[in-house]
């Protein structure tokens, strides 16, 4: 079964398990994503449920994300408008107060740490050179064994391209010019060579595109904000959903105080639901276990991602059930 991809590169993104966490809601006026993050939840409900709310409420602290997702639903970041240049580390750790190059050009997203290793780095930016511009080094050459793409050839084309070649070292044996390359003792060989297919930044940049978005009406019923969670002024028949920093993870950069969220949670007269690997508080009631893939340190590690609800939300979902047993 494929799977739906969401929203901008973003750490700590619910991309991948989007379609099950919104599949939970209840039907109301007004949905709030009040921890948006990356846009994955809001852009997940605006294409699968945009029938389902009359009006969608979208909040990020931080306001220079909330304007790059802007520019990313205009269609700012296509190839027909941005030709994305290769950002080194050297220019990654001068150009942190830029969202792009802080989202896009940093490992696993997290908006503080280069997304190549210094090793791997000169091969990377050869490879970006030829598939992006059109213009080939010495290495670029040997890799793709040409000096050069026709005209007519797309930025895909060519990533493809370059695809197609790794898999024929993988099967030949790869040639010494490339072995300089693979100094990641965490990466087995197989895993080593993907790494050599991929251009991460262009796949990024893919995902910030939100091409899905650009033409849909239902952005006329799509409001902004950039507050804290608790200065947003929520509206009656609402369903909240809070994806706030986990307790006793990585910290996004910011302090948060979790036992003050969770207080407020239990205390709204609309339904919240909340993502959080676990939360001991009696008032909220454990109502959906997602199964969902973690990358961390270059492994895939099996996790349980949770949904909880408040009392008023757990209410509604048993009125929701009982009538749906009613019907039936």
């Amino acid at each position: 079964m494929s799977i739906s991809l969401y929203g901008m590169p973003y750490m700590g993104s619910k991309q991948s398990i989007a379609d099950k966490i919104i599949s939970i809601f209840p039907k109301a006026d007004n949905f709030y994503d009040l921890f948006g993050g990356g846009f994955s939840i809001t852009q997940a409900m605006l294409v699968r449920r945009p029938r389902d709310y009359k009006h969608f409420h979208f909040n990020e602290i931080k306001s220079d994300i909330v304007e790059l997702i802007k520019k990313s639903i205009a269609g700012d970041f296509n190839y027909e408008k941005f030709t994305p240049p290769f950002i080194g580390r050297e220019e990654f750790l001068k150009s942190l107060d830029d969202p792009y190059t802080r989202c896009c050009w940093s490992f696993g997203n997290n908006q503080k740490d280069y997304l190549f290793s210094k090793e791997i780095e000169p091969y990377k930016k050869s490879m970006h050179e030829a598939v992006v511009f059109n213009r080939f080094d010495e290495l670029a050459k040997k890799v793709f064994g040409h000096s050069g793409f026709k005209e007519g050839y797309s930025i895909k084309a060519r990533r493809l391209f370059l695809r197609h070649r790794i898999e024929i070292y993988e099967r030949e044996g790869l040639p010494d010019f490339l072995i300089h390359f693979l100094s990641d003792k965490q990466l087995d060989k197989f895993q080593q060579l993907h790494r050599l297919g991929r251009l991460q930044q262009l796949e990024q940049l893919e995902r910030l595109q939100l091409q899905q978005l650009e033409q849909l009406q239902q952005l006329e019923r799509l409001e902004f904000y950039s507050e804290s969670y608790d200065k947003i002024q929520i509206k009656k028949n609402s369903i909240i959903y809070c994806d706030p920093p986990y307790k006793n993870t990585e910290d996004y950069n910011i302090l948060f105080d979790t036992a003050n969220f969770l207080n407020w949670a239990a205390i709204q007269n609309e339904a919240v639901f909340i993502s959080e690997y676990d939360i001991s508080d009696t008032r909220f009631k454990l109502i959906k276990t997602i199964k969902k893939i973690q990358l961390l340190n270059n492994l895939n590690n099996e996790v349980n991602e949770n949904i909880y609800a408040n009392q008023c939300a757990y209410e509604l979902l048993r009125e929701r059930h009982e009538q749906k047993a009613r019907r039936t």
